[in-house]
C-alpha cells in the first residue's frame, strides 16, 4: 500500500511538472503571439503594396506632414455622430411640435387668426373705442343733416343706405371733427345751385369709403398722350365706373421709356351732383373761413350731362387734403374755372390744396378741369391728375391744372394725359398762329406766382396749341418764379405751336437746375408737330417786344446734356430764331452733341416776318448751300446778316472739361472750336460735334438734367428759342490771343526717334472754399513720381519729334479768369528711363483790349492783348512743397496782332537719362531623405539638368545634423543644392517689353539618390526619379524670381518608370535597414516567429513524454 502510495505521489508530481511545462509553453506562445500578430497584419497589408512608401513634402524646399489619412478617425467621428444622434435621444424640435415658433412663450395663447390673445384682446379694446366714440349710423337725409351739424367735437358716421337730398349741411363748428364713412352708398345732392356741404369756421370733415376697391388695370393699345378719362353711367345717369390713363416713365440712363396703362374703377361710395344742366355755380363741397375738408376715399362725381362750378371749392384760407379716392367726371360747361377742385383766395386769404393721393380724373373746362388755383396754393407730393380737359370751342389755359398768382410745387405723383383741346388760326381778333398763345395740357401757370417742380411726373399730356406738358408764364403775365431741378417731363405734344415739353412766355425766367447730389431730372420724348411756329420739341423759349415793353423769356439752364434729339428742320439739339439770344459757357453748362436734322426739310412758314430759315431764293431767307454742307446738326442760330451785335457765343469746352469739337459755319464763314476756344457770332451759327468717346461720357456722368429723345417737325428738337438761353455759371469771359510755346527734348545715353514723350500744357483754376476764399491750382509730383495735376485743367498734350522739338499751337482762348498755364512732361512707363520732373509756370502779361470787349446777354466779353511772357520754374520736392525759381524766357511777336510766340528756354527744356535694364536671381532646390528602421547615414542625393545625370551636382545627408522622427518612428532630413542663378539673358522677353521687364522661362532639373549598396548594405535604397519645372519670371523691379515651382516624380522607388502626374513639392527618397531573413518581406519575420512558438510546443511535448518513460523505468529522483 505504501508503495503504491508512494508510485501515486510521485505520478502526480510528475503530472504536476508536465502540466507546469505546458502552461509555461502556453505562456510564451501567447507572449510570441501578442507581438507578432500586430507586425503580421502590417506585413500582410504592405505586402499587398505595390510600391514602396512615400511621403510628401510641400513648399518648394520645407517639408510638411504626411498626406496619409487615419481611416480610423474618420470612422471614429461617424461612429460618434451616430451615437449622438442614438444615444442622446434629442427631440429635433426640441420639445417643440414641428414648425411650432420656438420662442413663443409658454403662456401666450394664439387665437384662430394666427394673432396672440392679447393681440385679440388689444384690437377688441380698439374696436370698442372706436364704437364708443361712432356716433351712429345714418340712413337718411334728416338723420345726416341733423347729426352731423350737431356734432360738436370727434365724431365718426356710417351710411347705411342710398340718400337723396337738396339740403346743405353747415359744418361751423371750430374744433369739431367729422368723419363720414360713405360704406358703399351714396348721396345724391339735387340742388342745383346751394352746396351739399358748407364747411366753414376751423371745422373739419374726411370722407371715406370703408367699401372701395382698388382700381383695376387695363390692357391699352393707341398714343401715348392725351387720353381722356371716360365715365360709365347706370340708367339713371349715375356714374358706376371711371376709365383714366397713365403714361408711365421709366428712366435708364441718359433717357425715358414711356408706356400707357389703363385703369378702371368701380364708384361704389360716392356723393353725386344731380342738379341739372342748367346749373350754375354749384360748389359740391365748399369750403370758407378756415374750413378743412379730408377726401381719403369714394367718389365725388356729377350726374351725366350736368353741369357744376366745383366739385371741390375752397377759399379764404381754407384747406383741401386729398390722400384717396376720386374726383371725376364734372364740367362747368362753357364758363367757368376747375371743374374738379377750385381754391382761391377769394374774401380773404389763399387757400391750400394738398394731393398726396387720389386721382383727379376726367372734369372739364375752360381753364383748369381738374384743379384751378387763383392766388392760392398747390403742394402735389403724390396722387394722379389725369385725362382732365379744357373745351374744344374755346381757348384756355390748362387742362390738368390751371395755377394763377398762385404757388404750385409738385414733388412727385402723376400729371398726365390731360388735353387742351383748343386751337384756330384765328379767334376772334385774337391771332393763334405764330403766338402760342394758348394751352398747357398739363399745368399752366402764370400772372406772378411760382411753379417749382422738384419731382414727379408729367407725362402724356396734350395741346392743340402750346405747352404740350407745361405751359409757364403767359404773354407779359411772367411767373415770378420757375424752377425745374428733378422729375420727369416725358412723352408730352404741342400739335400746332411750340413747347412739346415745356414752353416759357416772355418775360418769365425759367430756371433749370439740379443740385441735389444723386438727383436726376428728364425732359424727354417730347414732340411738338407744329408746321408753322419754328418748333421746339423739348423746350421753348419765347421771345419779347421792345416796342410793348415786354422782355424775352429767358431760361438759365446748368449741368444739361442735349442728345438724341431731332428735328425736320436745322438744329435737332438746339436752335434760335431771328430773335433768339445764345451764350453757352464751359462752367456748369451744357454738352450738346449726337443730334440729328433733317437738313432743312420743313421750315417755319414765315409768321411775324421770320423766313430768315429760308434760301436765299425766298425774300429774307439766309441759308446757303455752303451752310447746309457744313454741319449744323447740335446747334442753329439765324437773323438778318446786316445784324450789326453778337447775339451769340459759343465756347469748345463742354460739360465735363472736355472739347465739343465744334465743326461748322458761324457768320458765313467756315470754323472750329478748338477745346479752349470760342466764337461770337452776329447772325448765323451752324454747327455739329465730335467730342471723344471720353469725353461724351464724363458729361454724361456729370449731368444731373437730360434733354433727349425730344422732336420737332420744323427747328430745335431739344431746345428753341427765340428769347434768351444762357448755359453756364460763368459771368465773365476773357478772351486771350493765340500763342506758340516752344521747348525741346534731350534724352542723355539714348537716341530719340520722334514721338518718345509726351508733354503738357496745363491751365491753372481757380478755387473758391465755402468761406469765399480764393486759391489756385497747382501740379505737383507726389513721392512715387506720378504726376498730381491737383485740380488743374490739361489744355493739350503735345509729343517730341525726331529732334526733340515740341510745339504748343494754341488757338485765341476763352477763359473764365486769369490765364495761367504750367508746362509739365508726363512721365512714362519705360522704367530704363530717369523723366525729367521739371514743372514750369507760363504767366502771361496781359493788357485789356478795350476796342473789342462787349457783352453777349449777362456775359461780359473781355479781350486781352499780350505784352510779355514770364516762365518761371516750380521747384517739387515730393511732398507737394514748391517754391518757384525765376528763369527768363524770350517773347516774339507774330503772325498778326493778335499772337506771339514764345521760346519756353534758351536751352532743353526737359532732359531724360536712359539706363538699360538688368535683372539677377536665384532658386534653391530642396530633397528630403527618410530613414525607416536603421540610422541616418551619409546618403548621396544627385541634381542635373538632365536625365542622364551628367555633371550631375551632388549633396549628402549629415547623420549628425539636425534630423526630424517621422510620425511612423522613421527619421528625417531635408538637404539643399547650392543655389542656381539665373541672369536676365537666360529668360525669354516678352513681345511688349523689349527692356526684359516680364521676362520669363521654365527650366527642367532631375534629383535622384545615388545608390551604393556596398557601404550600406543593409539598407534597401530608393530608386526614385523627380522631375523638377522650374519658372523663373522678372518681377519688373531687378529682381529674377520663381513663380511655379513644380515637382514630378518620373520613377518609382523600385526603379519602374511611371506616369507621374501628381506634382510633389519636394522629392522625397525612403531608405529602409533590414537583415536576411527566410522569406522575404515581413511575411518572412513572421513564419519565423511562428516556427519558433512551435518549437516550444514540441519541446514541451517532449518534456512530457520523457517523463512518463522515466517513470516507467523506477523511482525518480526530484
Amino acid at each position: 500500500m505504501k508503495a503504491n502510495s508512494d508510485k501515486s505521489k510521485q505520478s502526480n508530481r510528475a503530472t504536476r511538472r508536465v502540466l507546469a511545462g505546458v502552461l509555461c509553453g502556453a505562456s510564451v506562445l501567447s507572449l510570441v503571439l501578442s507581438l507578432v500578430m500586430p507586425p503580421i497584419s502590417q506585413a500582410i497589408a504592405n505586402d499587398a503594396q505595390p510600391a514602396s512608401t512615400e511621403e510628401t513634402v510641400m513648399g518648394g524646399g520645407s517639408s510638411s506632414e504626411s498626406t496619409v489619412v487615419d481611416n480610423t478617425t474618420n470612422g471614429d467621428a461617424e461612429n460618434q455622430n451616430s451615437d449622438d444622434a442614438e444615444n442622446g435621444e434629442t427631440d429635433p424640435s426640441n420639445g417643440l411640435e414641428q414648425n411650432q415658433v420656438e420662442d413663443q412663450p409658454e403662456d401666450e395663447l394664439l387665437g384662430e387668426d394666427g394673432k396672440s390673445s392679447d393681440d385679440n384682446a388689444a384690437m377688441a379694446v380698439a374696436e370698442g373705442e372706436q364704437a364708443e366714440a361712432a356716433s351712429g349710423e345714418i340712413d337718411s337725409a334728416e338723420k345726416l343733416k341733423t347729426e352731423l351739424e350737431k356734432a360738436s367735437d370727434a365724431a365718426n358716421f356710417k351710411l347705411t343706405k342710398d340718400i337723396v337730398t337738396s339740403e346743405t349741411i353747415q359744418l361751423n363748428k371750430s374744433g369739431s371733427i367729422i368723419t363720414l364713412d360713405l360704406n358703399g352708398c351714396k348721396i345724391k345732392h339735387e340742388s342745383s345751385n346751394q352746396p351739399l356741404f358748407n364747411i366753414t369756421a376751423g371745422a373739419t370733415l374726411t370722407v371715406k369709403d370703408g367699401q372701395q376697391a382698388a382700381p383695376t388695370e387695363t390692357m391699352v393699345n393707341g398714343v401715348n398722350n392725351g387720353n381722356l378719362a371716360s365715365m360709365d353711367y347706370d340708367g339713371s345717369s349715375i356714374p358706376t365706373k371711371l376709365t383714366y390713363y397713365v403714361t408711365e416713365s421709366v428712366a435708364k440712363g441718359t433717357g425715358t421709356t414711356e408706356t400707357l396703362k389703363g385703369y378702371k374703377a368701380d364708384i361704389k361710395g360716392a356723393i353725386v351732383a344731380c342738379g341739372n344742366a342748367d346749373a350754375t355755380g354749384l360748389k359740391l363741397v365748399n369750403l370758407y373761413n378756415g374750413g378743412n375738408f379730408n377726401f381719403e376715399s369714394g367718389v365725388l362725381t356729377q350726374k351725366k350731362d350736368d353741369r357744376i362750378g366745383n366739385l371741390i371749392y375752397a377759399e379764404n384760407g381754407s384747406t383741401v387734403n386729398m390722400s384717396g379716392g376720386y374726383v371725376c367726371g364734372a364740367s362747368t360747361g362753357t364758363s367757368g374755372a376747375g371743374a374738379g377742385i377750385m381754391v382761391s383766395n377769394a374774401n380773404g386769404g389763399a387757400s391750400t390744396l394738398k394731393l398726396t393721393g387720389g386721382v383727379i380724373a376726367g372734369n372739364y373746362a375752360p381753364n383748369g378741369g381738374g384743379v384751378y388755383a387763383n392766388g392760392s396754393t398747390v403742394n402735389m407730393t403724390g396722387g394722379t391728375i389725369s385725362g382732365n380737359g379744357t373745351l374744344k370751342d374755346r381757348s384756355g389755359y390748362g387742362a390738368g391744372v390751371c395755377a394763377v398768382s398762385s404757388t404750385v410745387v409738385i414733388s412727385d405723383g402723376y400729371i398726365t394725359n390731360n388735353n387742351y383741346q383748343f386751337y384756330s388760326e384765328n379767334e376772334g381778333s385774337t391771332k393763334h398762329i405764330g403766338n402760342g398763345c394758348h394751352g398747357g395740357g398739363g399745368i399752366a401757370a402764370f400772372n406772378s406766382g411760382s411753379l417749382t417742380i422738384n419731382g414727379g411726373f408729367i407725362t402724356g399730356n396734350y395741346s392743340a396749341e402750346a405747352g404740350g406738358g407745361i405751359y409757364a408764364g403767359a404773354w407779359n403775365r411772367a411767373l415770378s418764379l420757375f424752377s425745374f431741378s428733378g422729375g420727369s417731363i416725358a412723352s408730352n405734344v404741342a400739335q400746332n405751336s411750340e413747347g412739346g415739353g415745356v414752353r416759357i412766355a416772355a418775360p418769365t425766367i425759367g430756371v433749370f437746375n439740379v443740385s441735389v447730389s444723386g438727383k436726376k431730372a428728364y425732359i424727354t420724348n417730347n414732340t411738338t408737330n407744329t408746321t408753322n411756329d419754328w418748333g421746339g420739341g423739348g423746350v421753348f423759349v419765347q421771345g419779347g417786344n421792345s416796342d410793348e415793353g415786354v422782355n424775352s423769356a429767358r431760361l438759365k439752364i446748368y449741368n444739361a446734356l442735349i442728345t438724341k434729339n431731332s428735328a425736320k428742320g436745322y438744329g435737332g439739339g438746339f436752335a434760335a430764331c431771328p430773335s433768339g439770344k445764345t451764350a453757352i459757357t464751359d462752367a456748369n453748362g451744357i454738352a450738346i452733341f449726337g443730334n440729328t436734322d433733317a437738313n432743312g426739310e420743313n421750315l417755319s412758314g414765315g409768321t411775324n416776318g421770320k423766313n430768315e430759315d429760308q434760301p436765299p431764293s425766298v425774300d429774307g431767307g439766309e441759308i446757303t448751300d455752303d451752310f447746309k454742307r457744313r454741319g449744323h446738326e447740335d446747334l442753329f442760330l439765324i437773323r438778318k446778316s446786316d445784324n450789326a451785335d453778337y447775339i451769340a457765343a459759343v465756347t469748345g469746352q463742354m460739360l465735363g472739361g472736355g472739347a465739343a469739337n465744334w465743326s461748322g459755319t458761324i457768320d458765313g464763314q467756315p470754323t472750329t472750336i478748338g477745346k479752349y476756344d470760342g466764337v461770337q457770332a452776329k447772325y448765323m451759327i451752324g454747327l455739329k460735334s465730335e467730342p471723344f468717346v471720353e469725353d461724351q461720357n464724363e458729361a454724361i456722368r456729370l449731368a444731373t438734367l437730360y434733354i433727349t429723345g425730344n422732336s420737332s417737325n420744323i427747328h430745335g428738337g431739344g431746345i428753341m428759342t427765340n428769347g434768351d438761353v444762357i448755359a453756364g455759371s460763368t459771368q465773365e469771359v476773357k478772351v486771350y490771343p493765340k500763342m506758340k510755346l516752344n521747348g525741346s527734348k534731350v534724352l542723355k545715353d539714348g537716341t530719340l526717334k520722334g514721338n518718345d514723350f509726351d508733354f503738357q500744357l496745363l491751365r491753372q483754376n481757380k478755387i473758391i472754399n465755402e468761406q469765399g476764399g480764393i486759391s489756385y491750382t497747382v501740379p505737383s509730383f507726389d513721392s512715387n513720381g506720378k504726376l498730381q495735376l491737383n485740380g488743374c485743367s490739361v489744355v493739350d498734350t503735345v509729343k517730341n519729334d525726331g529732334d526733340g522739338n515740341l510745339t504748343f499751337d494754341l488757338g485765341e482762348v476763352y477763359a473764365d479768369d486769369d490765364l495761367v498755364y504750367y508746362l509739365v512732361e508726363v512721365p512714362g512707363t519705360d522704367k530704363n528711363v530717369t523723366y525729367d520732373k521739371t514743372i514750369y509756370k507760363i504767366d502771361p502779361e496781359v493788357v485789356r483790349d478795350e476796342k473789342k470787349s462787349h457783352n453777349v446777354l449777362d456775359i461780359k466779353y473781355t479781350y486781352y492783348k499780350v505784352g510779355s511772357v514770364s516762365v518761371t520754374k516750380v521747384k517739387n520736392d515730393g511732398a507737394g512743397a514748391r517754391t518757384p525759381e525765376a528763369e527768363s524766357a524770350a517773347t516774339v511777336a507774330a503772325e498778326g496782332e493778335n499772337a506771339v510766340i514764345v521760346a519756353l528756354t534758351s536751352g532743353a527744356t526737359f532732359t531724360n537719362k536712359y539706363t538699360p535694364y538688368t535683372s539677377k536671381g536665384s532658386w534653391t532646390p530642396k530633397v528630403t531623405k527618410v530613414v525607416k528602421g536603421g540610422e541616418m547615414k551619409e546618403f548621396t542625393l544627385e541634381l542635373a539638368d538632365n536625365d542622364k545625370f551628367d555633371n550631375a551636382e551632388t549633396v549628402t545627408t549629415d547623420p549628425k545634423g539636425e534630423i526630424t522622427p517621422t510620425a511612423d518612428g522613421g527619421k528625417s532630413q531635408t538637404r539643399s543644392f547650392k543655389p542656381i542663378e539665373y541672369e536676365l539673358k537666360q529668360l525669354d522677353k516678352l513681345a511688349s517689353d523689349s527692356t526684359g521687364r516680364g521676362a520669363s522661362k521654365t527650366f527642367t532639373y532631375y534629383v535622384r539618390e545615388k545608390t551604393d549598396g556596398s557601404l550600406f548594405s543593409h539598407y534597401k535604397y530608393d530608386k526614385s526619379v523627380y522631375r523638377f519645372d522650374v519658372t523663373m519670371t522678372d518681377n519688373t523691379n531687378g529682381k529674377i524670381e520663381p513663380t511655379n515651382v513644380a515637382c514630378t516624380k518620373i520613377v518609382d522607388a523600385d526603379g519602374n518608370p511611371i506616369d507621374g502626374t501628381k506634382p510633389d513639392s519636394t522629392p522625397t527618397f525612403t531608405n529602409t535597414y533590414s537583415t536576411s531573413l527566410p522569406l522575404s518581406g515581413m511575411s518572412g519575420v513572421t513564419l519565423t516567429y511562428l516556427a519558433g512558438a512551435a518549437a516550444l510546443c514540441a519541446a514541451a511535448a517532449w518534456m512530457h513524454i520523457r517523463r512518463k518513460a522515466n517513470a516507467k523505468g523506477g523511482e525518480r529522483r526530484e
